[in-house]
């Protein structure tokens, strides 16, 4: 737990792994303790491994947590990935700079950072190499959308940022996201539901007065930027996505991910979408893995396997009552 991954503030992860065995614990256990030459260790470990235990790689996650910009931690995936190691996946769950420590651009690079990390060190962790996933959650959604996208326009420029190709990455998934700062509607809304518009504004480098939005806004907008010709010369590395959303969400409206899903397409993109009826922000998340009924989770690991895995028993976590009493004062 708390892996550094970069040298900004914040800049840790968290890892989870699948019980797998004591070659791959001490295998994880070597690429956890490396400061230096990663990739030259890496490329040893995957030609020395036999090919028995490159069978045995695993699906990887990238995770990235939301929290309004403000208050994400990493800790806050711990339910998901916990759940997803059970089904044979490493998770990476990456912290960023919170708004005011850093703003957008700052968690743009530092989820770049963190990816990179993570896809430096496959081999050695015992990460499958054809199923490295990102997902990100609420505003996690957000920054790693932009993060991936972002990277797409940068792939072809000597020198790019982070080193990484969005090629590594299989597929994207997106969980209740906001993709479009830019569209008025989205400012309004937030502004409403207690994100006032100058710390939004302020958060998206506008400026705390907006003076700089219709610069800014498109800028860390993924409706937006998808549409830059760097991006759309680089479409065919971009990977698969799906965009999960509950249809009572009243934090990130749905029509952000119905919107995200339009562009994507508009791109020759492949998008799936998942709305779930009657679900609010946090449901898919939080709500129904702790009641045992966690249908979010079943999309992500049917969509990152390509196939339906066995049913697995999952619990509830606490009595049914103590979470009715919880919905009715959580803000999201």
């Amino acid at each position: 737990m708390g892996v550094p991954y970069g040298s900004a503030p914040r800049n840790n992860l968290d890892l989870y792994f699948p019980n797998d065995g004591a070659e791959a614990r001490r295998r994880r256990r070597e690429a956890i303790g490396r400061r230096s030459n990663e990739r030259e260790q890496s490329s040893s470990d995957e030609a020395s491994s036999s090919d028995g235990e490159r069978d045995a790689a695993r699906p990887v996650v990238i995770f990235v947590t939301g929290g309004m910009w403000i208050i994400g931690y990493k800790a806050w995936g711990a339910l998901l990935a916990q759940r997803l190691a059970r089904r044979g996946c490493i998770v990476a769950s990456l912290d960023y700079r919170n708004f005011p420590q850093g703003t957008i651009g700052d968690m743009i690079a530092d989820i770049g950072c963190g990816i990179g990390w993570v896809l430096d060190r496959l081999d050695a962790l015992g990460g499958d190499r054809r199923k490295v996933v990102i997902v990100g959650q609420s505003a996690g959604a957000h920054i790693a959308a932009t993060a991936l996208l972002r990277q797409a326009g940068w792939a072809m420029r000597v020198g790019s940022p982070n080193g990484w190709s969005p090629g590594a990455i299989s597929r994207f998934i997106g969980i209740s996201g906001v993709y479009a700062p830019d569209d008025d509607a989205l400012v309004e809304h937030v502004h409403r539901q207690g994100l006032y518009k100058n710390v939004f504004w302020s958060i998206m480098e506008a400026g705390f007065s907006g003076a700089r939005a219709r610069e800014a806004l498109p800028r860390a907008s993924p409706v937006s930027i998808i549409r830059e010709r760097d991006v759309r010369e680089n479409v065919r590395i971009i990977p698969p996505v799906m965009l999960c959303h509950g249809e009572a969400d009243t934090s990130a409206p749905p029509a952000q991910s119905k919107m995200f899903a339009a562009a994507l397409r508009s791109v020759g993109i492949a998008v799936e979408e998942r709305y779930y009826a009657g679900k609010t922000h946090t449901d898919p998340f939080v709500t129904d893995p702790i009641l045992g009924r966690d249908v979010l989770l079943d999309d992500i690991t049917n969509y990152i396997f390509g196939r339906r895995l066995p049913p697995f028993d999952e619990k509830p976590l606490v009595p049914r009552v103590f979470v009715a009493l919880a919905r009715l004062v959580v803000p999201f």
